[in-house]
């Protein structure tokens, strides 16, 4: 319900008060004693390299995180292929232009970012506020850093709306309600409300380009009087209290406060209502502990033994960041931005940043297993936009849809959902919605032609993003739509028939482009990386960011039928063989991560799963650039958390785990019915091969069903360093 705290409101308080024994109050908070999970969590890994996390504090699914943004991206950076801070901010920089509060964790592309509040010396120069920036610490829930050239120390705290910032030594704060991550350009408003608030909103959109618009308002409340306060516009002071576009605000403040900011996508009533429900009164180190708390609360639903600190840390982290979308983005009093437009209220809590292409692989299954009432609640949000706008989203962003990347994902984190038990209220309702949106070419580019030849054809790489990637993508889709169908008493054989056309696209070799009069692409590299769009990375001609490698195995739901398609099982493993032989699987995107467990559906081959998963494994790392690749909200994270774990959920729409190589000697799962227990007791590291499984008192084979994982239990494996 809107309003409510986040499950485990007991526990909750029962750390707050352990942590507050731990030193809370100080002036400057010392870190997190070994003895708690949030210990392990380094928020710097991925602000290096192309992780593009961000460093500032949250909670989780938190729609406010406050963050410092140290580079800003352009659209010329963006066709020019030079890697984008899509945060706000790159390790090793050393100036801040302000601290934003909202942001999207590994994303390819910024947005977002606003409000952005800065701190200044006595003199405010509007727009010119970059400082240096020094002394950085994080942890969950908590970001600081000084600012020497100014004599002056941040720190940031939030709740799941508002933030908190302790501001000390500084001469005024500046509200910039115009300069975001956003590209949507320096638009927004900003009004003087009292000596001690101001309000306003700032436009947001045009993600990677695309078609989507937003509004973040905003209310910034200090703890005391400021001295004196007005406005700017384009870069100029002006006078009076309120001012509209290139504008933001200026509060002399001459020392210490603390500065509390509510947001919403609502308005700014939202974000007014938001501040006074979360935080009111409440003082910083309260938040703060709070935060905190919330954090431990969620990483103890995977506890682990054994490993080094170096793999506990990289495993904690990349459950915290699998745990920040999809993001909260109802108001305390339920409003919420419907799905392209319009506002609405609501008794369910709504979410945003679904970037589904990336996500439905790994990260909503996570949840699905160790959150499920979580993600019940985001199935939710994703059937409601459906009805809303008439088809589902694709990768929305604050209630618009971006157009980022290809096929139907939204049914597929759907039909997860539905096989695992979850499934939103209304499915019967929605699911109509969903196959008629199957067959529109509006919603699905291509469709017309996918539905008469098994495959989108190469004809339409002008009109439709890497026609032999959004081939597989339909295809999966159409699987997990039949499952919807099956679910909702409304079987349709034709579905399960179309989620297998991609066949013709086998040319014996690859799954290969193929033209509308079934000639196949010439010329064709399967190493081609680039071609299919003008930046780097795009994908070959035919795909969609990789090369014909990369999808080479990426139709989870037809394996079987590949492998007939290339000869057999034998063939089969071969070919998974030779690629990872020849290092043509990545980690740095999403397509390819299910395929080392490929090895599981062929009896008595699953062990060869371990060899890829942790050479794969070791793609991660503690050290700031120890993402492989852009996160993607988490994608990249999620797959390390499972596959640090010993399972993976491989195949998409179908209530199955394939077991792979657990990383640490045990795991205590928090699921459904109880705790769920992977014992795995590693003599040596090199003991990563299974060769033997037990669920219970029975053997287990190669896979394990989610039924059985979520009824709690024990999964015992025993570990050799050979086969």
């Amino acid at each position: 319900m809107p309003g409510h705290a986040h499950e485990g409101d007991a526990r909750l308080l029962a750390l707050i008060a352990a942590l507050a024994a731990c030193g809370g109050g100080t002036s400057l908070p010392q870190p997190p004693d070994a003895h708690l999970l949030v210990h392990w969590v380094d928020p710097f890994i991925g602000t290096g390299g192309e992780g593009n996390t961000f460093p500032g504090a949250v909670v989780p699914w938190g729609m406010v995180s406050a963050s410092p943004h140290t580079r800003l991206s352009s659209p010329a950076d963006y066709v020019a292929g030079t890697p984008l801070t899509s945060a706000g901010y790159r390790d090793g920089d050393t100036t801040v232009q302000g601290f934003g509060l909202t942001h999207i964790s590994g994303a390819g592309c910024p947005d977002l970012g606003a409000p952005v509040l800065a701190v200044v010396g006595d003199t405010v120069a509007p727009g010119n506020y970059r400082t240096p920036i020094a002394g950085e610490r994080a942890w969950p829930g908590y970001y600081a850093a000084e600012l020497p050239a100014l004599g002056a120390r941040v720190e940031m705290t939030v709740t799941a709306r508002a933030a908190v910032l302790r501001v000390s030594g500084a001469g005024n704060l500046l509200v910039d309600a115009a300069r975001s991550l956003s590209w949507a350009g320096a638009h927004g408003h900003v009004r003087i409300v009292s000596p001690i608030e101001v309000e306003g909103y700032t436009d947001t959109g045009l993600f990677c380009l695309g078609p989507n618009r937003g509004r973040v308002y905003f209310v910034v409340r200090l703890d005391r009087a400021s001295g004196a306060a007005g406005v700017w516009q384009g870069g100029a002071l002006m006078d009076g209290t309120q001012a509209d576009g290139d504008v933001g605000a200026w509060l002399r403040i001459g020392g210490d406060v603390e500065a509390r900011a509510g947001v919403s996508f609502v308005s700014i009533d939202g974000a007014r209502k938001n501040l006074d429900a979360e935080v009111a009164a409440k003082g910083f180190d309260d938040v703060r502990l709070a935060a905190q708390a919330a954090w431990e609360d969620a990483l103890a639903r995977a506890v682990v033994q054994g490993g080094t600190d170096d793999e506990r840390t990289i495993f904690y982290t990349a459950l915290y960041h699998a745990l920040l979308h999809p993001s909260l983005a109802s108001d305390v009093d339920g409003g919420f931005v419907r799905f392209r437009g319009g506002v609405a209220t609501g008794d369910r809590r709504r979410y945003h940043v679904f970037s589904l292409w990336d996500t439905y692989r790994g990260l909503h299954p996570l949840l699905a297993l160790l959150f499920p009432a979580r993600q019940k609640e985001m199935a939710q949000s994703l059937a409601d936009m459906t009805v809303e706008a008439g088809v589902p989203p694709r990768w929305e962003l604050a209630g618009g849809e971006s157009d980022v990347m290809v096929g139907d994902p939204a049914d597929i984190v759907l039909a997860d959902s539905v096989v695992k038990g979850l499934a939103p209220d209304g499915l019967a309702h929605v699911a109509p919605i969903l196959r008629a949106a199957a067959d529109n070419p509006t919603h699905r580019p291509g469709a017309a032609a996918y539905a008469q030849l098994g495959y989108v054809p190469m004809d339409l790489a002008d009109q439709v993003w890497g026609p032999a990637s959004t081939t597989l993508e339909y295809a999966l889709a159409d699987f997990a739509l039949a499952r919807i169908q099956d679910a909702v008493g409304a079987p349709d054989p034709a579905l399960d028939a179309r989620s297998r056309g991609f066949l013709a696209l086998w040319d014996g070799e690859f799954l290969r482009p193929r033209l509308t009069d079934g000639a196949f692409l010439t010329p064709f590299d399967p190493d081609a990386l680039e071609g299919s769009r003008p930046y780097r990375r795009s994908g070959g001609p035919g795909y969609v960011e990789g090369t014909a490698w990369t999808y080479l195995f990426a139709a989870p739901h037809a394996l079987t039928a590949l492998a007939d398609a290339m000869g057999g099982d034998p063939a089969f493993v071969y070919r998974l063989l030779v690629m990872f032989a020849a290092g043509k699987f990545v980690t740095w995107n999403e397509p390819d991560l299910a395929f080392p467990y490929a090895f599981t559906h062929v009896a008595g081959e699953g062990w060869r799963a371990a060899a890829p998963v942790v050479e794969a494994r070791a793609t991660f790392t503690a050290a700031r650039d120890g993402i492989p690749g852009n996160d993607d909200a988490g994608a990249l994270s999620a797959w390390y958390v499972f596959s640090a774990l010993g399972i993976f959920p491989d195949v998409p729409a179908v209530a199955e785990y394939a077991i792979g190589t657990p990383l640490f000697d045990r795991a205590e799962l928090t699921v459904a019915g109880g705790t769920f227990v992977i014992d795995a007791p590693h003599p040596t590291p090199d003991h990563i091969y299974v060769q033997g499984a037990t669920l219970g008192d029975r053997p287990a084979g190669q896979r394990v069903r989610h039924a059985d994982v979520a009824a709690g239990g024990t999964l015992h494996l025993t570990l050799s360093p050979t086969r």
